[in-house]
Order: structure tokens, then sequence, then C-alpha cells
């Protein structure tokens, strides 16, 4: 369509000697709307590694620009937003084991993994607006069911409300890709929004045995610490990594219990890995719903196609969905989590 705006991200590579001076340069050339996409240490050639304590360090930025399109057509598929997949025609009616009988649109997300329990309330939350006899049109239909799943989104409270005051801490079964994650994290706020920054990386019931992040730390220019102390005035975003605990070990999550008791108002992060089956994560869960996290941040995104099993966290759980993740590339794939991001799309996998 003539006049259509089209989105492009225009991205560039800086080279500097730390993250400083990264920034800076990053404003500068793209504006303060640009954000991170990669970074990495820059070998020291020769000789010179000598005498030069850090190495310069290669950051990739990039910032989305707005352009009026003649053809919107060519908007590059890998920034534009991901079309919604409706249910397949072909699916038919199936009434429920228990319950109300479901429209075609909720059985088809059982089979993408919402469990019954949920299906039957999002069943019931369209009954009441709706009414039990659905649209003519499966577009239609499918427009209301997801606007019905959006309505038990909770949104996670604004982070500005409490960054300076309580560290941000993550916790996990090993595995789970929570160091990761909190590297990702650090690199975002270090980098694109030029916070001042500190971790603290702790061992627990078992030694915590992340050295990249301390190393991660070094090359941000980031003080960390292997020793809880109060932390003072000097950073406005605090993070702790601790050791993954099995969720099968009592003494294990005991322990983690005290650690957090310890800690000034933690804000605890539950880290789970995304590509493991829901029966898996809700026992998960279940172990660490006792250490009250107010967050929830799924990991291994890349390898799990079927996300509407997320939503069974966001109707069964009390916690919200701060972010989402997947790869092990820093700051990588790392986004805020948002209903739309647990939709089925068009290009992940059809059924």
């Amino acid at each position: 369509m003539p006049g259509q705006k089209v989105r492009a991200m225009k991205q560039l590579t800086f080279i500097a000697k730390n993250r400083d001076e990264a920034l800076a340069f990053i404003h500068a050339e793209l504006g303060p709307d640009a954000v991170v996409l990669n970074w990495r240490k820059v070998p020291t050639p020769g000789l010179s590694r000598l005498w030069r304590r850090r190495g310069r360090i290669e950051v990739l930025a990039g910032v989305v620009e707005t352009t009026e399109a003649k053809d919107a057509t060519r908007c590059p598929p890998q920034i534009s937003p991901l079309p919604i997949q409706t249910p397949p025609t072909s699916l038919k009616r199936q009434p429920a084991t228990k319950g109300p009988e479901r429209w075609r649109s909720v059985a088809w997300l059982e089979t993408q993994g919402l469990l019954p329990v949920h299906a039957i309330r999002l069943q019931q939350q369209l009954n009441s607006v709706q009414g039990p006899q659905p649209p003519a049109s499966l577009e239609d239909e499918w427009s209301r069911v997801c606007a019905a799943l959006a309505s038990f989104w909770r949104p996670p409270p604004p982070l500005e409300n409490d960054l300076s005051s309580s560290p941000q801490v993550f916790i996990g079964p090993p595995g789970s890709g929570k160091s990761t994650a909190l590297a990702k994290w650090l690199t975002l706020a270090t980098l694109t929004e030029a916070r001042r920054t500190k971790v603290w990386r702790l061992d627990g019931a078992t030694a915590n045995t992340a050295e990249f992040l301390t190393l991660h730390c070094e090359a941000l220019g980031v003080p960390s610490e292997r020793f809880w102390t109060t932390p003072a005035a000097g950073a406005d975003l605090y993070f702790v990594d601790l050791p993954g605990v099995d969720a099968t070990d009592p003494r294990a999550l005991e322990a983690l219990r005290t650690q957090l008791a310890n800690l000034l108002s933690p804000r605890v992060h539950l880290v789970l890995n995304a590509a493991y089956e829901t029966a898996a994560l809700l026992a998960q869960w279940r172990a660490f719903a006792p250490l009250a996290p107010a967050e929830l941040l799924f990991t291994h995104l890349d390898e799990e196609p079927q996300r509407v099993k997320l939503w069974n966290f966001v109707f069964g759980t009390n916690c919200t969905l701060r972010f989402l993740t997947g790869g092990q590339k820093l700051p990588g794939d790392f986004r805020p989590a948002s209903p739309l991001e647990l939709f089925p799309a068009a290009t992940r996998q059809k059924p």
C-alpha cells in the first residue's frame, strides 16, 4: 500500500576501549533509542598484549528506523511483527470431557499445550463475554480468544520502583540458564541503558562455578564480588547470581531459603528452561514456589516452538513473566515478555 510505514533496522559495529566509550559511540551515531545486539572481546594483537591490561570490545548496535514505502511487502521479515497463526479450519470441534464445551480455537490451544483446567477457565471467560455460541467466522473467533487470553496477563511492575533498593536475585535448577540470562540483562542495562550496575556471584549449598560471569563483568567494567556485602551507594541496579538448586533436594532448597533471607529485600527471579516438558516445569515451579519468587524468566525459547504451554504459568501461578530469552550469545535474544510472544505464530511450527 502506498504511503505505508516500513520498519528497518540500521546496524553499526563499534570498537571501543571499554563500555563507557562504546556507549558514547552508540548514542552519538545511532541516538538514545539504539539497542545492543551483540558484543565480544577483541583479542589484543602481537606483543601489545604484554602492556595492555585489557583488550578492546566490539559492539554491534542497531536502531529501528521507520520510513515511507511504496510497497510494504518488501519489509524484511525478521523485523516484521509476527503474524498470529489462526487455528486450522480442519480442526473439528471436540466436546470437553469436563467443563463446558470448547470453542474450536480453545480446543486447538489444548493440542498446543494449554492444560484442560486452564482451557476451562478460558472458555468460561469467553462464555461470560460472548456467550457459549462462537462467532461464525473462525478469524473472529480466534481474535476473541486472543483477547480473552490477554485479559489474564499480569504485566510486571515497573522496575524503577525497586532498582536502587532491591538486588535482582536469580535462582533456578541447574542448567536453566540463569547465569546467562543475568549476563544478558546486565549487558543491556550497562551498555544500552547506561546504568551503574554491580554483580555478586555467590556460593550456596554448592559452589557457584559460573566463572564466565566474572569475566563478563570485567569486560564490561562492572564491579563483581564473590562474597555478599550490603550494597552501598554507587550503583542503581544490583544482580545476585546463585548456584542452581536441584528441585528434588529439600535440604538444598531450605539452605537457599536461608540465604535469600540474609539478602537485602531481594526481588527473586525464578529462571526455568522452556524446552522442558510442562509436567517437569510445573514440578520445578512447585518446588521453588515456597521461596516466593516475584517473577518468572523463561530461557531456551529457541529450542521450544510450542510457547502456548507457557500460558499455564500465567493461569496457574501468582508470578508475572518479566523476560523471555533464547540462545547463549550475549546479549543475544533477550526481550520483555508479552502476550503476543506466547501466541502461536506463523513463523513458528504449525500444527
